[in-house]
C-alpha cells in the first residue's frame, strides 16, 4: 500500500508539471482578465445592473379565472468576484439579489436571491470544475404555471474534461439537485410540495470533437434519478443519449443545441416503462451586420401538479427577427409556440392539452459598450381541454439589457 501511495503521487506530481493543459481554463481566465470592470488587489469585479419586467400587465397570473393587473418591476444588482490563484485556480463568485415589486398586489412583492460559487483548475490534460448554486426565487419553474412561487434550489455538480479542447476531448459530470416549494397549496387546490419536493442526481458522459473552427460535436450518455419526499409513486430512474453541437462565441452563429431519446424507468409497478425524445436549442445567426435570427426549442417530459399520476409532453418552439438600424438602435419581434400534452401514467394516454403562443415587439437602444435599454409589447394567448386553465396576458414595459 506504501508503494502505491508514492506512485501516485509520483504520477500527481508529474501531471502537474506538464506544459499541455486542457485550454478551457485559460480561456475562462482570458475572459475574466477581458471583460471585467475594474481589478482591486487579486479580485476581479463584474457588476451588473438589471431592471426587468418594468411595466403593466392586464394579468400578473395569467390564469383568466384569477384575472388581476398590475404595474411590476424586478430591480437587481448583480456582481461577479473573481481570483486567479497561482495560475492553477480561479475561484468565483456570483452573487444576484432582486426584488420583485407589485404596485398593488402587495403580497406578490418578494425578495430573491440567486448565488453561485465556482472553482476551476486543471492537472495536464484533465479540465476540473466545480459548481454550488443556491437559489431563494420566486418564479414560474415551468411553463404549466400561471402563478408565480416559492422556489428553493440547491446544486452540486463537479465536471471533468480530459483531452485537447482544440482536437478531441472526453467529458464527465456528476450532479445533485434538491428542490424545495414553500407554498402549502397552489392557486388553493394543488400542494406543490407534496407532489413536487424531490431531489434528483445525474451522471454521465460525453465524447466531444472539434470539428471546424471552435464549433463542438458532442455525443452525450447519462444516467438519472428521481427521489420525491412524499409522492414516492413519483420516483423513477432513467436513461439518455443524445447528439448536440455547440457554436462558438466569436461567430456569426452562436448557441448550441441538443437532441436525443431518453428511456423512463418508473418505480410504482402500476406505471409502464416509457420512451420520450428530449433536447433543447437556441441560436442565433447574424447576417449583413444589420440583420439577427434567432431559433429555439424545447423538447422533455415533466411531473405535473395537477394530478399525481400525471406528466406532461412539452414541446415549444420560438423564432425571432432582430434589425439594427444602425449600431445603437435595433427593432426586434419574436413568437413562441407551446404545446403541454398530459398523460395519465397509469392508462398511457393523453387527458388534457394546452396551447398557447407568444408575440412580442420590442424597441432596443445601445448606451454604452454592452448595455442598453429597450421598450417591449407582448400578447400571450392559451387555452385548454381541461376547464380553468385557458391564460391570457397583455404586458407592455422596459428594461436593461447586457448584450446588445
Amino acid at each position: 500500500m506504501c508503494f502505491i501511495r508514492k506512485g501516485l503521487i509520483v504520477i500527481i506530481l508529474f501531471l502537474i508539471s506538464l506544459n499541455i493543459f486542457s485550454e478551457d481554463f485559460f480561456r475562462v481566465k482570458e475572459k475574466i482578465v477581458r471583460e471585467s470592470w475594474k481589478k482591486i488587489s487579486f479580485i476581479y469585479l463584474y457588476p451588473k445592473l438589471s431592471i426587468r419586467n418594468i411595466g403593466y400587465s392586464n394579468n400578473i397570473y395569467l390564469l383568466e379565472r384569477d384575472s388581476e393587473p398590475d404595474w411590476t418591476a424586478d430591480l437587481g444588482f448583480q456582481m461577479i468576484l473573481s481570483s486567479i490563484f497561482l495560475n492553477r485556480f480561479i475561484f468565483q463568485i456570483d452573487e444576484f439579489p432582486y426584488y420583485s415589486f407589485y404596485a398593488k398586489n402587495k403580497n406578490e412583492r418578494s425578495f430573491n436571491n440567486e448565488f453561485r460559487f465556482n472553482v476551476y483548475s486543471y492537472v495536464g490534460f484533465l479540465n476540473l470544475k466545480y459548481q454550488f448554486e443556491k437559489l431563494y426565487i420566486r418564479q414560474r419553474p415551468t411553463g404549466e404555471f400561471g402563478r408565480r412561487v416559492r422556489q428553493n434550489l440547491i446544486n452540486h455538480t463537479f465536471s471533468l474534461d480530459f483531452g485537447n479542447h482544440n482536437t478531441f476531448f472526453l467529458s464527465l459530470y456528476l450532479n445533485q439537485k434538491r428542490i424545495k416549494y414553500s407554498e402549502e397549496l397552489y392557486i388553493d387546490e394543488y400542494n406543490l410540495s407534496n407532489f413536487l419536493n424531490h431531489k434528483e442526481y445525474w451522471g454521465g458522459i460525453g465524447l466531444n470533437k472539434i470539428i471546424f473552427s471552435r464549433t463542438i460535436l458532442s455525443l452525450d450518455f447519462d444516467y438519472f434519478e428521481q427521489d420525491f419526499d412524499y409522492s414516492k409513486e413519483r420516483n423513477r430512474i432513467g436513461k439518455q443519449v443524445s447528439i448536440g453541437i455547440q457554436f462558438p462565441e466569436i461567430s456569426s452563429i452562436r448557441g448550441g443545441f441538443q437532441y436525443g431519446v431518453r428511456i423512463y424507468e418508473p418505480s410504482n409497478p402500476l406505471y409502464e416503462n416509457f420512451t420520450k425524445p428530449f433536447g433543447s436549442g437556441d441560436i442565433s445567426i447574424k447576417l449583413f451586420r444589420r440583420l439577427k435570427l434567432n431559433f429555439n426549442y424545447k423538447i422533455d417530459n415533466i411531473f405535473s401538479y395537477w394530478q399525481v399520476n400525471s406528466t406532461y409532453n412539452q414541446k415549444s418552439a420560438g423564432a425571432g427577427i432582430e434589425y439594427y438600424f444602425s449600431r445603437k438602435f435595433k427593432l426586434g419581434y419574436r413568437h413562441r409556440d407551446n404545446k403541454l400534452s398530459f398523460i395519465d401514467l397509469y392508462k398511457g394516454i393523453e387527458i388534457r392539452e394546452d396551447n398557447f403562443y407568444t408575440n412580442s415587439v420590442y424597441i432596443g437602444i445601445k448606451l454604452f459598450k454592452k448595455m442598453g435599454i429597450g421598450i417591449e409589447y407582448s400578447r400571450y394567448r392559451g387555452d385548454s381541454t381541461e376547464p380553468g386553465f385557458k391564460r391570457s396576458y397583455d404586458f407592455i414595459g422596459g428594461y436593461i439589457i447586457h448584450e446588445f
